[in-house]
C-alpha cells in the first residue's frame, strides 16, 4: 500500500518537474532522448500535453518545418486549432494522427535548430497584455491557426516556414500569456497569408495554363 503511494507521489513529482521546465529545454530533451529510427506523433505530443494547446501547437509547428511531412502537420494542426476555436480546455487527437510515424533523423535535425530559436524567443516572453490571451482572444487565435494550417499544406518549397513560425509565436504567447507575442504572431500570420495566397495564385495560374482552361 505504502509502495503504491510512493510510486504515485513519484509520478506526480515527475509531472510537476516536467511542467516547470522551459519549453525549449523540454523540446531539446525530448528530441535527444529518442533512440529509434521513427517515433509516433502521439509519443512526441505526450511530453507536451500538460502544456495544453501551446505545447501541442509547438510540436506541430516543428513537424510543419520537417520536409516530407509538412502537409500532414498542416492537416493535423487543423484539429487543435478548431478545438481552441470552439473553446475546448485541452486538445484531443484521433488515433490516426497520434499513430503517424515520423523519421527521427529529420526531426532531430530541424528540431534542435528550432529549439534554439524558441530559447531565444523565450527571453522576450513574459506574461503581459492579458486581454490578448483571454477566452475570446484564444478563440480568434484558434481560427487564425486553422487557416495557417491550411497554408502549411500548400505543396511549394519553403512556403511552410512563415506559417510555422507564426504558429510557434502563437504557441509561446499561449504558454506564457504574452499578448505582445500574440501580436507578433498575428503580424507574421499576415505575411504568411500573403505568401500563401501568392503561391496559391501562381499554382492555380500554372494549372490553368497547362490544361488550357
Amino acid at each position: 500500500m505504502d509502495h503504491n503511494s510512493n510510486d504515485g507521489s513519484a509520478d506526480q513529482e515527475n509531472r510537476d518537474d516536467t511542467s516547470s521546465i522551459k519549453t525549449s529545454a523540454l523540446l531539446a530533451e525530448t528530441l535527444q532522448a529518442i533512440d529509434s529510427t521513427h517515433v509516433s506523433v502521439g509519443d512526441l505530443m505526450m511530453q507536451f500535453q500538460r502544456r495544453s494547446f501551446g505545447g501541442v501547437l509547438l510540436i506541430l509547428a516543428l513537424l510543419a518545418m520537417v520536409p516530407g511531412i509538412s502537409v500532414f502537420a498542416g492537416i493535423a494542426m487543423v484539429v487543435p486549432a478548431f478545438q481552441l476555436f470552439i473553446g475546448l480546455p485541452a486538445p484531443v487527437f484521433p488515433n490516426v494522427i497520434q499513430q503517424r510515424q515520423v523519421r527521427v533523423a529529420n526531426l532531430q535535425k530541424w528540431g534542435m535548430t528550432i529549439s534554439r530559436w524558441v530559447e531565444r524567443l523565450e527571453t522576450l516572453v513574459v506574461p503581459r497584455w492579458p486581454l490578448l490571451t483571454n477566452r475570446l482572444a484564444r478563440r480568434v487565435i484558434g481560427l487564425i491557426i486553422l487557416f495557417l494550417g491550411i497554408v502549411v499544406t500548400i505543396p511549394f518549397p519553403f512556403s511552410n516556414f512563415p506559417p510555422a513560425l507564426a504558429i510557434i509565436c502563437f504557441a509561446l504567447g499561449l504558454l506564457e500569456r504574452d499578448g505582445v507575442m500574440i501580436l507578433i504572431a498575428s503580424a507574421l500570420s499576415a505575411i504568411a497569408f500573403t505568401i500563401g495566397f501568392t503561391v496559391f495564385y501562381i499554382i492555380l495560374n500554372w494549372i490553368t495554363e497547362f490544361f488550357g482552361l
